[in-house]
């Protein structure tokens, strides 16, 4: 074969290989629009769902589980945002869970967790943040993994202490793991917290949309995704490599649970165990065979049995 086809051939590889990356950029640059956007949800058909145990059921905590409840506001930056307050039995008025949501889910998404802690007589609030139904949408529009969205979080700390509490159980799931994390490295109330309980918890952005591109199998998909983001960070003004709360959980001095499944689709299972290893004692992971949010329902002794030790071994 002479020079010039050799040539030729190199030339048109590096074609193919240039169009597969600026194709697989604007893929993944399209995915996290859709995602952060909240179009990707919006367009979801939701199936009723009966059982309040599963993700996806809708209905306040009366409706759900007989439960009382009061509705609260939360005085956020942005202005006022709903929540959902359960007293508890034999709570002492100083101890209180706070549960913050993932994208695209709702208050309700802390159901699984809800009749435990009640039962184990920590009141339980249930929040809203920026850009859910009922609370103010952000200047952007964009769902920040945190980078904005802990001040929120920070409200409802606020409005915890102006009720008398001063220890908090913060769980979180997916997203909301994520601004649990940054709340931790950012805020003033953190001293607040007592301890963390973590459901496929999305604790480093980049390392979630790598997973996600991966499972596509897009052509020279980890070279796309990472020109994605300062794409991204360009186009809209967000930089989400900055997403990362890792750290911020490995500071952390108090218990940690984390439960996630091995076949979780959309937060890489390998974060939650990096966090595991990076923090040695005092830290619990549960990894269970579920997908997104699914260990409760794929192992539910192993996750009742988990939650009641680390509840047990909040200070009092």
């Amino acid at each position: 074969m002479s020079s010039r086809w050799i040539r030729r051939l190199l030339t048109a590889a590096a074609l193919l290989a240039l169009l597969a990356v600026l194709g697989s950029a604007w893929f993944a640059h399209r995915l996290m629009v859709e995602v952060l956007t909240g179009r990707a949800f919006s367009a979801l058909a939701q199936p009723e769902i009966d059982d309040p145990l599963k993700i996806g059921y809708r209905g306040d905590p009366g409706r759900a589980f007989g439960m009382a409840w009061q509705d609260v506001e939360l005085e956020t930056p942005l202005g006022p945002a709903p929540a959902w307050f359960i007293p508890a039995p034999g709570a002492d008025g100083k101890r209180l869970a706070i549960f913050v949501h993932g994208i695209g889910g709702a208050r309700e998404d802390g159901y699984p967790f809800l009749p435990q802690l009640h039962q184990a007589g920590l009141p339980v609030l249930l929040i809203t943040y920026r850009n859910d139904a009922g609370a103010p949408p952000a200047p952007d529009g964009l769902h920040a993994f945190g980078l904005t969205e802990w001040r929120d979080l920070e409200a409802a700390y606020d409005w915890a202490k102006s009720q008398g509490y001063d220890s908090v159980l913060l769980v979180a799931a997916s997203m909301g793991g994520s601004i649990a994390g940054q709340f931790l490295a950012r805020s003033d109330r953190a001293g607040m917290t007592a301890g963390v309980v973590l459901d496929a918890p999305a604790l480093d952005f980049p390392a979630t949309l790598r997973h996600i591109t991966r499972r596509m199998a897009l052509p020279l998909g980890g070279i796309g995704t990472a020109l994605a983001l300062p794409a991204f960070g360009f186009s809209h003004g967000l930089d989400l490599s900055q997403a990362r709360v890792t750290n911020a959980f490995i500071a952390f001095k108090g218990p940690l649970l984390i439960f996630h499944g091995e076949a979780d689709r959309i937060v890489p299972p390998e974060t939650s165990k990096a966090l595991l290893a990076a923090r040695g004692g005092d830290t619990v992971l549960v990894l269970t065979p579920g997908d997104h949010l699914q260990s409760r329902d794929t192992a539910p002794e192993r996750f009742r049995t988990a939650l009641a030790k680390l509840i047990a071994a909040l200070p009092r």
